[in-house]
């Protein structure tokens, strides 16, 4: 399975989610593969810094076609792909070969706004791949604020799938990584 963490806007946690769901499966005793593709590398720079050994982080900041995935990518039982923030060709490539695209948001009006276009891209992709599937993730939640609780109705308009887990906006995700 091929999980990719898509967004066009910065900030809103992909690299962070697709770490962490990568170590959760890998704490699971899933094979976990790890492809880079954002061109800023943060998390290849974490795996460096961190000596992370649970799982292989391989950086590949560019577009990727199936050529492009190694054995060693194909031998893991789940793929975990992070993208950079903007919509391109590297972001329509991994659509391509995704099973699963997460796509997380804050519940703002103005990342409601901007993840339509994320959306589209995925709706495009599903062209080329009908297996692909998209979810919303709502990320970097404030509870107990009203712009919380309206989040999730405001999100459900934009007619994707959305996880029943939500992530708070807590600052022991930022200092996990450190």
């Amino acid at each position: 399975m091929i999980i990719s963490l898509v967004n066009q806007k910065g900030g809103v946690g992909k690299t962070t989610i697709a770490i962490n769901i990568g170590i959760g499966l890998a704490r699971r005793n899933y094979k976990v593969g790890f492809l880079d593709t954002d061109p800023q590398g943060t998390a290849s720079q974490w795996q460096s810094i961190e000596g992370n050994i649970a799982f292989e982080v391989r950086r590949h900041p560019s577009r990727v076609s199936p050529g492009d995935l190694t054995d060693a990518d194909l031998d893991h039982g789940i793929l975990v792909i992070d993208t950079p923030p903007a919509i391109g060709e590297i972001t329509q490539s991994v659509l391509e070969l995704s099973d699963l695209a997460i796509v997380p948001l804050a519940p703002s009006v103005l990342d409601i706004w901007s993840s339509r276009t994320t959306i589209g891209m995925i709706e495009e992709a599903k062209k080329v791949n009908p297996k692909l599937e998209g979810r919303l993730l709502v990320s970097r939640k404030i509870p107990r604020t009203r712009l919380a609780r309206e989040g999730r109705d405001a999100i459900a308009a934009l007619e994707m799938n959305v996880f029943e887990t939500e992530i708070s906006q807590r600052i022991a995700y930022i200092e996990s990584m450190i």
